[in-house]
């Protein structure tokens, strides 16, 4: 069932907010695949943080182009999140699509989900393909998993589908999670409190393409060459994440418990020892942590990664 707000005499402005930071090599490709989207009644709304290139002549050159291009520029550089909470300040649509500068949308993917939109929902995800460089015409559909409607903050925390530059959300949604942390990524940060307060609405296709490129902001960590040194940093980031997100009086009590007792879990592993305390939290929780596995003999496989988690802490 869709939304009933959505009418196709009357449509709904959506605000696709895209922050820029000296994305000169990728923002024609983008701009051009947002501006040629099926659903025509949009606003671009692009906040650039201070970009030393030739960013700024190029967003002036399709404010001048399309009226539904507007563009800001801040005198200093916020950073990743706290630009991001600026585009969506600025945005005057019901509706907000946040908007990588170095990604590909599929031409209709603002009309399928508004189409299909589940009724009740204020946050709902697509899926995120991708590709690597300029290697656009190689590009891979997302993973062929199970993918359904996100009722439980354990189903972001443990291997979230969701991913900023494919979602969308309501507006009204904005307030409650605000301020953003400056050191958490906002698609998490606002996913979290979408799901403590309701539900993620599923709309399983793949209707963005990522670019893999040296300059990914989400690969700092994970570029870390040192295994060890990687691993104990990403332990260290996820209970960070979950006691920051925790304070806030949004959660249900029982995720909360739950979720703090995970991250004192982490805050105590070295990834080397086997942890009976994390095997033990990992199995009684299997089913939500594996929730996007759905196949004959699931016990098995889940056995096997729960033996991994006891020693690493994640997935």
């Amino acid at each position: 069932m869709t939304d009933n707000n959505l009418q196709h005499n009357n449509p709904a402005l959506v605000s696709v907010v895209m922050c820029t930071y000296n994305g000169e090599k990728f923002l024609h490709q983008q701009i051009g695949s947002v501006l040629s989207q099926t659903y025509s009644n949009i606003e671009l709304l692009i906040v650039d943080d201070a970009s030393s290139d030739n960013t700024i002549l190029i967003l002036e050159e399709y404010k001048r182009k399309d009226s539904r291009v507007k563009y800001f520029m801040n005198e200093r550089n916020l950073g990743y999140n706290k630009n991001f909470e600026k585009g969506f300040s600025l945005a005057n649509g019901e509706y907000i699509a946040p908007c990588d500068q170095d990604d590909i949308w599929s031409a209709n993917k603002i009309e399928i989900m508004m189409k299909e939109w589940p009724e009740g929902s204020l946050f709902v995800y697509s899926l995120s393909g991708s590709f690597i460089g300029d290697d656009f015409e190689n590009r891979t559909d997302a993973p062929k998993v199970y993918y359904s409607t996100i009722d439980d903050v354990h189903k972001l925390v443990f291997n979230s589908p969701v991913h900023g530059h494919a979602c969308m959300f309501k507006k009204e949604l904005i307030a409650g999670c605000l301020p953003f942390p400056a050191d958490i990524f906002y698609d998490w940060w606002i996913s979290m409190h979408a799901a403590s307060t309701g539900v993620i609405g599923c709309i399983p296709h793949t209707l963005t393409w990522h670019r893999v490129h040296e300059r990914n902001f989400s690969r700092d960590i994970t570029s870390i060459r040192n295994k060890e040194e990687r691993e104990q940093q990403l332990r260290n980031q996820c209970a960070y994440f979950l006691e920051t997100f925790f304070q806030r009086p949004v959660a249900r009590e029982k995720e909360k418990q739950s979720l703090l007792h995970y991250a004192s879990l982490l805050r105590q592993m070295d990834g080397k020892n086997f942890s009976k305390p994390m095997f033990k939290y990992v199995m009684q929780y299997r089913k939500l942590i594996f929730h996007y596995k759905k196949k004959p003999f699931v016990f098995f496989s889940h056995y096997k990664y729960v033996r991994k988690m006891a020693r690493k802490g994640l997935l």
